[in-house]
């Protein structure tokens, strides 16, 4: 196959002044593509770098049919904001080029490391206590118990995570926040700091085939009495600050037993599954003071350095080689791509749907042909009909006893309605809802929450 590689490389030029120290952890270095490039050559493809922005979107535009790229290896971070691990996944699809690892969906949600407790709670998989402190509040009452562990809530490769990082008291826990809201710009997590050990897992595949590569602990090689964290400033000496501890090693020397070691698999790749993690992912995992493994975070991105990344040290530590994890990580994405169950799609003409993008004037309106279809809840019907639905100006309004048109959990007050029609009582949030519907602007919230008190909850 004819191959493209996708990624941002780390900058000559460090950071700019009032920027962290740790502003492109985050992007690859030379030595990760070249790695990539032989290993997808060893295995038989012919490999075309395409890099990131401009440069991939001119190689994309510019390409003559004959020459047309059958897949993309990417590994790509992106620039700016939340969603930055989407970008290159996006711009594939709306092309219909194949790409490894997960769609724009899991890398935005699984970034986010507070919708990703969230999302993960809300699946039943155990995490640990937490609240999110927005880039422009100030910290208010703390509920959780101390020690609390902070970090940014939307950084990777232990940007934002330093030695102090867990706080005992509430001074250390104000500094610590303000430090990184003013140095990140962006929201903070502050989650309780379990006392128990930390492990990694490296998984790839798919769906029920995914599995996994293998279980490692990070401990220091010198014992002190503070909290071990795996920061950067250690994974930047990891050779002398730290050891890897493999599957084999923990079982044998008692660190972990048989049903601990498949409960940390098990949520492991609970975890890949609920995300829609494609093709590969490594997940972090905290046991807690009865030996629980709790969700930390997911990354469906992880780095491929061929030796100092954690999933390429897990996987030589459990006998695969560099190149073998390589190959793993293609055929599952290949598997994908040609199974007879994927969707089929005409892709656009690259280069016309590049050059109109360029070309758009930014911010210009489209014009609009028609009137917006409103969005209706669902119906539920014994029998389906091959009659369409009769056209109606207004959404049809479910009909419930005593519960909000969202759909929350908690129930609103009943209220008496003069209409000879009855219809569902709400609280704020519906009744703005069914406002906005009225003047033609429908919503519908499908959530199994108030979105109210789902925020709430976030910030409790």
């Amino acid at each position: 196959m004819r191959l493209g590689l996708t990624y941002n490389l780390k900058p000559e030029a460090g950071p700019s002044p009032g920027d962290p120290i740790d502003r492109f952890e985050e992007f690859d270095s030379v030595d990760t593509v070249d790695a990539i490039d032989r290993a997808l050559r060893g295995l038989g493809h012919e490999v075309e770098r395409l890099g990131w922005g401009e440069p991939l979107l001119a190689a994309l535009a510019e390409r003559p049919p004959e020459r047309r790229i059958d897949g993309v290896f990417n590994f790509a971070e992106g620039v700016g904001g939340r969603g930055r691990e989407s970008q290159i996944p996006a711009v594939l699809e709306v092309l219909g080029i194949p790409n490894t690892g997960s769609g724009p969906f899991a890398l935005a949600l699984a970034l986010d490391k507070g919708v990703a407790k969230i999302f993960a709670a809300a699946h039943g998989i155990r995490t640990a206590p937490f609240q999110i402190v927005g880039a422009d509040e100030a910290l208010g009452p703390v509920a959780l118990a101390y020690p609390l562990f902070v970090k940014p809530v939307a950084e990777g490769s232990s940007m934002g995570i330093r030695k102090d990082s867990v706080c005992h008291d509430e001074a250390a826990l104000r500094e610590r926040v303000a430090r990184l809201q003013r140095d990140y710009r962006q929201a903070v997590l502050i989650e309780e700091f379990l006392s128990g050990d930390e492990f990694t897992v490296g998984v790839v595949g798919n769906g029920a085939a995914a599995e996994v590569v293998g279980v490692m602990q990070v401990t220091p090689r010198e014992a002190s009495g503070e909290d071990f964290v795996y920061s950067l400033e250690v994974k930047r000496d990891y050779l002398n600050q730290v050891r890897y501890v493999m599957t084999d090693e923990l079982l044998q020397s008692g660190r972990l037993d048989a049903a601990r070691l498949a409960a940390i698999r098990g949520l492991a790749l609970d975890v890949h599954r609920v995300f829609g993690c494609r093709d590969l992912s490594r997940i972090d995992i905290r046991c807690d003071r009865r030996g629980d493994p709790n969700f930390i975070e997911v990354n469906p991105l992880p780095g491929l350095h061929p030796v100092s990344s954690d999933l390429v040290i897990i996987a030589r530590g459990h006998g695969w080689s560099y190149e073998q994890l390589i190959g793993r990580i293609l055929g599952a994405a290949t598997q994908r791509w040609f199974s007879p169950d994927r969707p089929q799609s005409n892709p656009p003409n690259i280069s016309e749907l590049v050059l109109d993008l360029a070309g758009a004037p930014c911010g210009s309106p489209s014009p609009i042909t028609s009137p917006p279809s409103p969005i209706r809840p669902p119906r539920s019907s014994a029998r389906p009909s091959s009659r369409p639905p009769p056209a109606r100006s207004t959404p049809r309004w479910r009909r419930t006893t005593n519960a909000c048109w969202c759909r929350s959990a908690t129930r609103c007050p009943p209220r008496s309605r003069p209409s000879a029609r009855p219809r569902p009582t709400s609280c704020s949030t519906c009744a703005r809802a069914r406002s906005a519907a009225r003047s033609s602007r429908p919503t519908w919230r499908s959530a199994s929450t108030c979105w109210a008190s789902l925020a709430a909850a976030a910030t409790r």
